[in-house]
């Protein structure tokens, strides 16, 4: 009687035993795939390559129309992959401006000295260097506006050529042209260059990013064939990433800033002195101190020269 409930015994002993492994096993498989898992999305996140102060850049656009009738359009961009955001502030061309003892607007440094006696203007005026410029004409404007797919916008009550509206209406590439180049608005070139920085930046914020980043190296194909610029595709291969990282993560990246000044009874706008102020926080320092940087180290430098 006893060898038979030993053995009866031993029976769910055994089964227990094997379950028991089982579920162990079970567990520490479970669990070996949520480590594996959270390892590799560790991974693929330590992989995504995040842009540096370096990657950031300020382009000047002009938009150059062919017709008399239509005045020059200067829009600076400052993209800042980093912070996933790019700032529009659109320059009146009737800004005024005085290089090397020289005084004019900016549409008449342009007009005379081409894009680099523009570029001199607004770094003399608006304390802003630029990196790289971009020349447009009507062609290649309407097509980065067909890349982006046009814009809905609040057009301002009485602008010539546009319907009247309370809701906003959606333009295409040609009347965002036609809205911009607009030389009758009510308060005239200031609020013109204001209506090109809003609307713009409208256009981005209302784009499509995954569509954008997509296409990004079959646009840029296209585009540098129809633009004038100073940009080459090595400047596009090393700022890809950085680009691509930028429309992959932001969202609703783009604002802009005004030019703030007074419209003298010429009507030469003069750009307020504390206007700097407002755009100071997307620039790292201004040209004032760096040049004082320069001069310190130069400074240094020559004191060091001294002891030796």
């Amino acid at each position: 009687m006893a060898k038979s409930k030993k053995g009866h015994v031993a029976i769910p002993f055994l089964l227990a035993f094997l379950l028991g492994i089982v579920c162990i096993g079970g567990i520490a498989m479970y669990l070996f795939d949520r480590i594996s898992s959270k390892e590799n999305i560790q991974k693929m996140q330590s992989s995504v390559v995040k842009p540096t102060a370096e990657d950031s850049n300020t382009l000047l656009f002009v938009l150059d129309e062919p017709s008399d009738a239509s005045p020059l359009t200067f829009l600076i961009a400052r993209i800042i992959p980093e912070d996933k955001r790019i700032m529009l502030l659109s320059l009146p061309s009737n800004m005024l401006s005085i290089v090397d003892d020289k005084q004019d607007t900016l549409a008449g440094f342009y007009k005379t000295g081409g894009i680099q006696s523009a570029i001199d203007a607004i770094e003399s005026e608006a304390n802003i260097q630029t990196d790289k410029y971009i020349i447009l004409n009507s062609e290649s404007f309407q097509k980065i506006c067909n890349i982006f797919a046009g814009v809905y916008y609040q057009i301002p009550v009485g602008t010539q050529g546009f319907a009247d509206s309370s809701e906003p209406q959606y333009l295409g590439p040609s009347q965002i042209e036609k809205l911009i180049t607009n030389p009758f608005f009510e308060k005239g070139e200031n609020q013109r260059s204001s209506i090109v920085a809003d609307v713009l930046c409208e256009m981005i914020n209302q784009t499509d990013y995954d569509r954008i980043e997509a296409s990004m190296d079959s646009n840029f194909r296209t585009l540098i064939n129809m633009i004038n610029t100073d940009i080459s595709s090595i400047d596009y291969s090393n700022n890809r990433t950085a680009l691509k990282f930028m429309y992959t993560y932001g969202s609703k990246i783009c604002t802009f800033r005004l030019a703030t000044g007074t419209t003298s009874a010429d009507n030469v706008f003069v750009l307020n002195a504390d206007f700097y102020d407002s755009i100071k926080e997307f620039f790292p320092e201004t040209l004032e101190e760096s040049s004082q940087e320069e001069n310190a180290e130069i400074s240094e430098n020559a004191a060091d020269l001294e002891g030796e």
